[in-house]
């Protein structure tokens, strides 16, 4: 199945990830896709940024 996630918070990943393990194709959609890909540092919660 196909499903679109709208975030790249906490939830966002959270729910992209499981779904994908589950064999789902999944897009995330983000205000600032560039932002996104910018940072370097893991986030509050210690999971590495989107670009690695």
């Amino acid at each position: 199945m196909k499903i679109a996630v709208i975030g790249t918070g906490m939830v966002g990943r959270t729910l992209a990830e499981r779904l994908s393990g589950l064999g789902h194709e999944v897009a995330i959609g983000t205000r600032d896709p560039q932002a996104t890909m910018a940072r370097t540092e893991p986030d509050g919660m210690g999971t590495p940024p989107y670009a690695q």
